[in-house]
């Protein structure tokens, strides 16, 4: 698939192992039912956008029945491949690459303020920019959006810290790269995070299972 395309991480939907920082609190099946309402929020956000889509899962490639409708355009399923976080970022974008896909930018489903608007806003970034990031209140980052391989922002990272963005901006201006920035959006990692989206209207999810 030739031209911009974008790509999604996901976890498959698993008790006890999706959101866990958030299982602690709510209990592993509730944070599923959270985990399931992220993921259609990052649907809704994707649907209108008209560029082929990858879903990256990380466990297994699902039932093609049980994934639902992401939009009219070209749809792949694949599994994420690599050691840690960055490795399967990057093979993600290697195999965007490799197929002429390009600009590619790489999406998770942590980011219920995440809407069509970033979404485009970050593929224009593309067009005057090598970089486009999308910062998180937390320190990392809920978008990262390429037009080729780009090796440094992938290794030594602490994944999954609060420096995770300061970290890949100072990798990226170490490569002589221009870095456009979206706005800064909040991920939901936590109760605390959750109450947050739930008092401002901004996810619901099947809170009584019911």
């Amino acid at each position: 698939m030739k031209g911009p395309i974008l790509n999604i991480f996901l976890k498959n939907p698993v008790p006890g192992k999706v959101k866990t920082r958030l299982a602690k609190d709510i209990g592993e099946e509730a944070a599923l039912e959270v985990y399931q309402a992220l993921v259609e929020k990052t649907r809704s956000a994707c649907n209108d956008l008209d560029v082929p889509k990858v879903l990256w899962f990380d466990s297994y490639l699902p039932n093609p029945s049980d994934i639902g409708s992401w939009g009219h355009s070209p749809l792949l399923i694949r599994k994420q491949e690599g050691k840690d976080l960055g490795e399967k970022m990057r093979n993600a974008f290697l195999y965007c690459f490799q197929n002429g896909s390009c600009p590619a930018i790489l999406i998770g489903s942590d980011c219920p303020e995440l809407d069509l608007l970033h979404l485009k806003e970050a593929f224009h970034v593309l067009d005057h920019k090598d970089v486009v990031l999308g910062p998180a209140k937390d320190g990392g980052y809920y978008l990262v959006g390429l037009k080729s391989d780009t090796p440094e922002l992938f290794h030594g990272i602490e994944w999954s810290t609060e420096t995770v963005f300061a970290r890949s901006l100072e990798k990226l201006q170490w490569a002589r790269k221009q870095v456009g920035l979206l706005p800064i959006l909040s991920d939901l990692d936590d109760v605390q995070d959750l109450e947050y989206f739930e008092s401002n209207g901004i996810l619901d999810w099947n809170k009584n299972g019911s």
